[in-house]
């Protein structure tokens, strides 16, 4: 019987004990301070960045290192006896992962491994890669697999507001607003990513308020084109807007959801937002 295996990277925000459940391999990235270069959600938490943040320290990142990649996919081939590895990245316009991931492939015999640019980021690329692992357990061919990523890529949404804008200034990754900077300093940015991996501005809203009934409108919109759908609600240091915007969803009759995921985002991706962020990724329940 062939053996198929899903990787992933730490910025799909999988929540540990889902990822363990479906055999999905995380390989982390990396937050960087004070000198050091740490692995996400292993070695540095969340909650140690906002801090370091709130003390005005200087927090990079960086992405999976050729290395990383090529142990996690000789471990699954040489230990695990793995036929085949799907390995899906974290957009290519966001990271520089899917170029790490396709060298290590290349070390490897030709179709062993498969690398697939999300263009997407968080729990967009999580509920990804949680479908490909769901398609494995239920015996799909590889053309059934790759045929349903390709559709998830092209049918998930992610939504997000960011609350304060003062680490994003900081970490010098303003490009997407533009001519709207000065905006940008007195309203709430709505994002989505678009079909090119790049996030995109989707529109200015003045408070807290209006930013959930926004990614609650945007929501029920994506949900409404899809039979079923798989929905998780991500946030930065306060779940409450996530707790919010998970009753307000559960409530709509227009929709059909097969699950709600809830999980904190991943230290690298609070690197570059701080703490005030939360929003919401819809993807078509196909498997």
């Amino acid at each position: 019987m062939t053996s198929i295996r899903v990787v992933t990277d730490s910025s799909s925000d999988i929540p540990q004990e889902i990822a363990a459940k479906y055999l999905i391999e995380i390989v982390p990235m990396y937050v960087g301070y004070d000198g050091n270069l740490l692995k996400d959600l292993i070695e540095i938490k969340p909650e140690e960045v906002y801090a370091a943040l709130a003390n005005e320290k200087k927090v990079s990142t960086s992405s999976p290192s050729t290395g990383d990649y090529l142990l996690i996919f000789k471990k699954l081939i040489e230990q695990e006896k793995v036929d085949k590895i799907y390995c899906i990245t974290l957009s290519s316009q966001l990271s520089g992962a899917y170029n790490a991931a396709n060298i290590a492939k290349d070390a490897l015999p030709p179709g062993t491994v498969k690398i697939i640019d999300s263009k997407t980021s968080t729990m967009c690329l999580g509920l990804i890669a949680l479908q490909a692992a769901e398609a494995i357990r239920k015996n799909y061919t590889f053309s059934e697999i790759e045929n349903l990523i390709d559709e998830l890529i092209k049918k998930n949404k992610f939504i997000a507001v960011l609350e304060n804008l003062e680490y994003v200034f900081k970490g010098g990754r303003t490009m997407f607003l533009g001519k709207f900077i000065s905006k940008a300093i007195r309203f709430m940015p709505i994002l989505n990513i678009g079909r090119d991996g790049k996030v995109k501005l989707r529109k200015f809203v003045k408070n807290k308020e209006n930013a959930i009934k926004e990614i609650y409108k945007q929501t029920i919109e994506a949900a409404k084109l899809n039979n079923q759908n798989l929905i998780s609600i991500f946030y930065g240091s306060d779940i409450s807007p996530a707790k919010e915007l998970e009753s307000l969803i559960r409530q709509n009759n227009e929709i059909s959801i097969s699950d709600i995921i809830i999980t904190p985002i991943t230290t690298v991706i609070s690197a570059h937002t701080g703490p005030g962020i939360w929003g919401v990724a819809v993807s078509p329940k196909l498997v």
